[in-house]
């Protein structure tokens, strides 16, 4: 298992930086150090995280931008993570890097029949994270996880 020292040390040397406010940096190494090894090496290497600062009006990155060259996921963090508990924290990174391990495509619900395509892909990266952090968070996870009526698409606006 990685220190939060050193996950942070390897987000220096890529371009985790750019797109995370020097506040995050700490709470998104500590919630990285808790994935395995392998993980982390997968999520340094093809993950980029994007969580502007409230004082940020945006960030436009071209397609073609070479800090997400050889990238496979863009996993964007709402502003109001960082305020919640550290497992919070820890789970929600978690659920998102699990989506890109486990290649799952973004799809809407509405393009699936009855949100199944979804619904699936979104336990999947559920049991993914709680897998990874259940040796050091104790209790369940339950409050965290998506509740079926929040995966139909009659909810969606």
């Amino acid at each position: 298992m990685y220190t939060q020292r050193e996950v942070t040390n390897e987000m220096d040397c890529v371009y985790f930086k750019d797109f995370i406010s020097e506040e995050n940096i700490n709470p998104l190494a500590k919630a990285l150090s808790y994935l395995p090894e392998n993980i982390v090496d997968f999520v340094i290497e093809k993950c980029v995280f994007i969580s502007l600062d409230k004082k940020d009006r945006g960030e436009y990155i071209a397609r073609n931008d070479f800090r997400l060259k050889g990238k496979r996921g863009l996993i964007i963090l709402s502003n109001s993570l960082w305020s919640k508990s550290e497992k919070r924290i820890a789970f929600a990174i978690a659920h998102e890097v699990a989506h890109v391990y486990k290649r799952h495509g973004f799809r809407r619900i509405e393009d699936t029949e009855d949100g199944v395509l979804n619904t699936k892909m979104e336990r999947d990266a559920d049991n993914q994270a709680i897998l990874w952090l259940k040796p050091y968070f104790p209790g369940s996870f339950k409050r965290y996880l998506y509740k079926d009526w929040q995966l139909r698409p009659s909810t969606i606006n």
